[in-house]
């Protein structure tokens, strides 16, 4: 028996209404964070490798589903390039691919207002610090508190937090050149204003103070306080697989451009996030290929990083080895051209500041860094000659080297401390130049110690190589610094 045609037009009509209740939609985000200036390889000094960023745009590129691209910043502090630009070799890849939304880290916080705001001018990306402020208390002008864009028709918010101190969260917290406002607060003035904005998705770009580790405790508490967030992207290395905080996911990025983290959001009909899956995608040449238009932007960073750290900038006529007998030339040379620059009494260098020596002959801009990678600043200190002897001792005396002072050691410990002029004098006031490494920590005796301190904001690389610029060559500096006798 045949059914009416209005029958079957009803029944068509069912199963072609329940069919697209069910169907579902994917959207793709790649993300990456901590980058820190690692857009190549670089196996020797000027010699370069694969570029983790071409890899990703050819990766990119091949992607079928709506995308996006989002990073968590840290754009500049781990390579020699990096530095040179102050992030401009990053951002220059992140627009080449193009990126949808980035977030500066606490390491671009070193960056002066001025320099960010030159950061932020050559971004064709919004760049988002929504808890951000000045130390004006005013929100810079030049970055974004959020945005929204769109990815397979769906609008996409997206904001950024940054996140001082893990075990201490929501806490004003003050940096040289800025503010970190409290974190709750900032977020949900931004999700309000996403919402306000037709976002249908609300994703957060949450940067961790690399020093520090963000338990999965932290995103509870934190999320919990929070009206709804969709999807919260992470720097935090230790998160290895997605989780979920009631309806919010958390998914870690790729990190250094060694891998990214490609994010598979699985939405219904009415843009709600049900799923999401994520795999962490090795930027490796050999299986995605490398992208020639990518390389071509890089090319210029590289020649023109080549062609700085080539410079010379001194002559040596013997070789400063890091370690030699217990002691360490390249330190002790360090710690006599701070005491020159800075024309103080003294100077104090851990042992750990320099991470290679120099060999004879040429130095290079290039062997500054590969020598003093850290990004340590050198520190005036005026400080008592009875309160430097019980700092010295405070320091553990074997790790660390001086210029304009010798100290005896007996069995490791400290017997006492000399100036160039004879015994310490206990009234005396001393002015010493250390790197900011020896005076951070809040047990740190040479802080406590010390009657008072000053940055000088000068990286002690530039005061190594201040001291090359004065002189045409150098021999190994004399030793004696360091007496050490067995116990009796």
């Amino acid at each position: 028996m045949k059914r009416p045609a209005g029958i079957k037009t009803l029944l068509l009509a069912l199963l072609l209404g329940a069919g697209a209740c069910e169907k579902k939609e994917q959207v793709v985000i790649f993300a990456t964070g901590r980058s820190q200036g690692r857009l190549w390889a670089q196996k020797t000094p000027g010699a370069y490798g694969p570029s983790g960023i071409a890899v990703l745009k050819s990766l990119y590129d091949q992607e079928k589903l709506p995308k996006l691209a989002v990073d968590t910043g840290n754009w500049f502090s781990a390579t020699p390039e990096g530095w040179l630009t102050r992030g401009r070799s990053t951002i220059a890849c992140l627009n080449a691919l193009p990126y949808a939304a980035a977030a500066p880290g606490l390491e671009d916080l070193s960056l002066t207002p001025q320099e960010l705001q030159k950061l932020a001018e050559s971004s064709a990306m919004p760049l988002l610090a929504s808890n951000l402020y000045l130390k004006t208390n005013k929100k810079p002008p030049f970055l974004s508190s959020a945005r929204v864009v769109e990815a397979g028709g769906r609008k996409v918010g997206i904001f950024s937090l940054l996140i001082a101190s893990p075990s201490t969260p929501n806490k004003p917290r003050y940096l040289p050149n800025y503010k970190l406002e409290k974190e709750t607060y900032e977020a949900q003035k931004a999700i309000k204003t996403l919402r306000d904005d037709g976002a249908q998705l609300i994703v957060m770009l949450l940067g961790v103070n690399p020093k520090e580790k963000a338990s999965q405790d932290f995103f509870h508490t934190l999320l919990e306080k929070l009206p709804r967030i969709d999807l919260v992207i992470t720097d935090e290395p230790s998160l290895k697989k997605p989780f979920r905080v009631n309806r919010a996911w958390v998914a870690g990025a790729g990190l250094e451009m060694a891998s990214a983290a490609r994010l598979v959001l699985t939405l219904d009909r009415a843009g709600r996030l049900t799923g999401l899956a994520r795999e962490s995608i090795p930027l490796e040449p050999g299986k995605y290929g490398e992208d020639p238009a990518m390389l071509k932007v890089i090319d210029g960073f590289r020649k023109s990083a080549a062609a700085h750290f080539s410079r010379r900038v001194g002559f040596l006529n013997a070789a400063l080895p890091l370690g030699d007998n217990g002691l360490s030339p390249a330190a002790d040379f360090a710690a006599d051209c701070m005491v020159r620059w800075a024309k103080t009494n003294a100077a104090i260098i851990g042992l750990k500041e320099p991470a290679a020596g120099f060999s004879s002959g040429t130095v290079t801009v290039g062997d500054l860094y590969t020598s003093f990678p850290l990004d340590s600043s050198v520190v005036f200190v005026k400080i008592r000659g009875d309160d430097l002897e019980r700092a010295l001792a405070g320091l553990q005396p074997g790790e660390i080297s001086v210029s304009g002072l010798r100290l005896f050691l007996k069995g490791g410990t400290l017997e006492r401390a000399e100036s160039d002029s004879g015994p310490l004098v206990p009234g005396h006031i001393y002015k010493l130049a250390v790197p900011d490494s020896l005076v951070i920590g809040r047990e740190n005796p040479l802080l406590s110690s010390a009657m008072e301190f000053a940055n000088s904001r000068r990286y002690l690389r530039e005061v190594v190589g201040w001291c090359f610029s004065r002189q045409r060559s150098f021999s190994r500096p004399a030793g004696g610094r360091i007496v050490r006798t067995g116990d009796k």
